[in-house]
């Protein structure tokens, strides 16, 4: 049963807090920026105030002494805003000129520039003011204090700050905002998914998980799990389909040996007799025998996906052995039988099955190879080595290629010639587990199956 979901759902969910950890991290991150920005528009003010101070107290330095007084008063007369401000004092303190109700204890006269709080005396009142200020010397022994506000570079600092503030915080709204938009997204797609399983597993195995163009995470989710249940579905199928088909292959051989023995009970009256019926039993029960063990290494080669011995295997050496053991049994049925393996062709994969997919394939060559033919094994080259067993018989119709690769499919144009219709499943089975692909075709001298060996062929 799929529970519903709502929104508060939407911030238990990784993607939810995924989001907010980034938030946090993107956060941190522009408050480090802004930080910065901070510091270097304040350290940007401060110093061009310092210049101003520096350029002020030379000019006015330069000034001849009968003029400066003057000249002081009418320089700084225009500030409206009184940011800016000069003095002359006498050597002993005592204010001569200028606007300031006292010299500032706290400024050295050594002509650097300090901030320091001075009190400056206007129409109304005296007022504190914190300033950067300097104070020259002259050669007579007056001293020049020159200063400005500082008030400047505090609105500067309070707005940088507020502009700063105020754009933090709808960032990290935005970001949670998508956050939960996200997750939100993710839960719908999630939601999909199970109603989908859901429905699979109840039995309709036909159900499959919508897979968008985007080709994002969840679609490539959804075309794994699409895949993993068109293999569940292929599984079933046949699963449904081999018990009709052991039905099918031993009834046969079950009932011919019941009869040969009900018939040899009544019939047979010598010890020989008896020897033959028994035989013939025996023959039946090897090739129930041989039916089961077929399905059994079927079902275990398609039930692992071991790969731990596999090893180089010199497919050269395996198309001989074949060809050395199978030879005799072409030239009882007088087939011509031939090998062209040039040595070195080497691939990676478990030595013993592969022996055991050349053994199927020579051995069904020569089964449907009528007398007097061909068969032959060839190794060409390609991207990986490529086994051909080529044999002069009937072969496979185009549309029967892919049926005659399941369990116990046996072809009309075959079915006299004696076998279980389990080899070429075997060969398939062992096949994908290298990944080697399998191909047949017609070829001039008759009928070829051909074994790819390049990983990831089928």
């Amino acid at each position: 049963m799929t529970t519903k979901r709502g929104w508060s759902d939407a911030f238990r969910t990784n993607t939810f807090r995924n989001s907010a950890l980034a938030s946090a991290a993107f956060a941190a991150s522009t408050l480090a920026l802004f930080a910065f920005i901070y510091w270097q528009t304040t350290l940007y003010e401060s110093d061009r105030i310092d210049a101003t101070v520096r350029n002020e107290a030379a000019i006015i330095a330069r000034e001849p002494p009968q003029d400066l007084t003057r000249d002081l008063q009418a320089r700084f007369a225009g500030d409206l805003h009184r940011l800016s401000f000069a003095a002359i004092f006498t050597a002993g303190g005592h204010m001569l000129a200028g606007d300031l109700a006292r010299y500032p204890a706290a400024l050295p006269r050594d002509g650097l520039v300090h901030v320091v709080t001075i009190r400056r005396q206007t129409s109304a009142s005296a007022a504190d003011d914190r300033v950067t200020a300097i104070a020259h010397v002259l050669p007579d022994g007056r001293v020049v204090v020159v200063g400005r506000s500082r008030r400047d570079l505090q609105h500067l600092r309070l707005l940088v700050g507020r502009a700063l503030a105020l754009g933090l915080v709808p960032a990290l709204v935005l970001a949670l905002a998508a956050g939960t938009w996200a997750s939100r997204r993710t839960l719908s797609r999630i939601a999909a998914f199970r109603r989908t399983l859901d429905r699979i597993i109840d039995g309709d195995l036909h159900e499959r998980i919508p897979v968008g163009a985007a080709q994002d995470d969840f679609d490539i989710l959804a075309g794994s799990v699409n895949r993993m249940v068109d293999q569940m579905e292929r599984l079933l199928v046949e699963v449904r389909g081999v018990g009709d088909g052991i039905a099918h292959d031993l009834r046969t051989p079950l009932a011919r040996m019941r009869a040969r023995l009900e018939g040899g009970r009544r019939r047979a009256v010598t010890l020989g007799e008896l020897d033959d019926v028994a035989a013939r039993a025996i023959a039946d029960l090897d090739q129930c025998f041989g039916t089961i063990t077929a399905l059994l290494r079927i079902g275990e080669l398609e039930g692992t996906r071991r790969r731990s011995g596999f090893a180089e295997v010199d497919l050269s050496a395996i198309a001989e052995e074949a060809a050395e053991l199978y030879q005799p049994m072409a030239e009882l049925r007088d087939l011509r039988f031939t090998l062209a393996a040039p040595p070195g062709q080497r691939v990676f994969g478990d030595r013993d099955l592969l022996f055991e997919v050349c053994a199927n394939l020579v051995d069904n060559a020569i089964k449907f190879a009528p007398a007097g033919g061909a068969v032959s094994i060839r190794l060409l080259a390609g991207p990986g080595p490529i086994l051909r067993v080529t044999d002069s018989g009937p072969g496979v119709a185009v549309a029967e290629r892919e049926a005659v690769l399941q369990r116990f499919y046996r072809s009309a144009a075959t079915a006299h010639v004696a076998g279980s219709g389990l080899g070429l499943s075997l060969v398939a089975a062992i096949l994908r587990l290298h990944g080697f692909g399998l191909r047949m075709s017609d070829v001039e001298e008759g009928f070829a199956v051909e074994v790819v060996c390049t990983p990831d062929a089928a």
